[in-house]
């Protein structure tokens, strides 16, 4: 006689982990619309009652894998910025490095994120991850840049705009910097810094120093 191996009992935060990272993988793959629960459940390794009990329906699914890389990407690049007191390029080319190093690792993540949940009705809470992200960004500029936070806030929506732009290319367009053996973040962070490093520079009077955020860093 032979005996089947009964399934191992996971805890719930496991399970849940294990079905979002499914979903995630089958919507950046197949697109909201595309995707299935019974390919999640597939993906998963797991029923499909299974799927609607640690993720609820499609559209709750699709909303908590969405909040979860936009959580993942705002802790990233908040804990890589550092402490205030450090030059303010240097800290903003961490930031922008795990930025990028999120986008350009976890490639799901931003076809989610930045692709799929930018229109349609899950556009509003991707228009208020972007604006958490830019707020994160002109509070680094203002401590580090000694400026009023109203004077950082538009320079920060463009080097927000420009670094979602940098991604996108780099994951759409087969040639883009290949040539180079250096980590894609690592190149794209210094590509931005080299293009908004100046301005910055320029609104403190010089004081900041772009091509040391560049070579300390590297």
């Amino acid at each position: 006689m032979t005996s089947e191996t009964p399934r191992r009992r996971l805890a719930p935060e496991v399970r849940r982990r294990q079905v979002l990272d499914a979903a995630l993988a089958v919507f950046s793959e197949e697109g909201f619309h595309g995707a299935s629960m019974d390919a999640v459940a597939a993906r998963a390794g797991v029923s499909k009652p299974l799927v609607y009990a640690h993720g609820g329906s499609k559209d709750e699914l699709f909303a908590a894998c969405l909040r979860r890389e936009a959580e993942r990407l705002l802790r990233s690049v908040q804990a890589a910025a550092g402490e205030p007191g450090e030059a303010p390029l240097v800290r903003l080319r961490r930031a922008l490095r795990a930025f990028f190093h999120a986008l350009t690792t976890q490639r799901a993540g931003w076809t989610v994120l930045y692709r799929q949940a930018s229109t349609g009705p899950f556009a509003g809470e991707v228009d208020a991850l972007r604006r958490r992200i830019v707020e994160q960004a002109a509070d680094l500029m203002a401590g580090g840049l000694g400026v009023p936070r109203a004077v950082a806030l538009p320079y920060a929506h463009t080097v927000v705009g420009a670094a979602e732009g940098l991604a996108d290319w780099w994951l759409t367009d087969p040639d883009a910097g290949r040539a180079t053996d250096a980590e894609p973040a690592d190149v794209l962070a210094d590509m931005l810094v080299t293009v908004v490093g100046p301005g910055l520079d320029a609104l403190t009077g010089g004081a900041i120093g772009v091509s040391a955020a560049v070579s300390d860093e590297r």
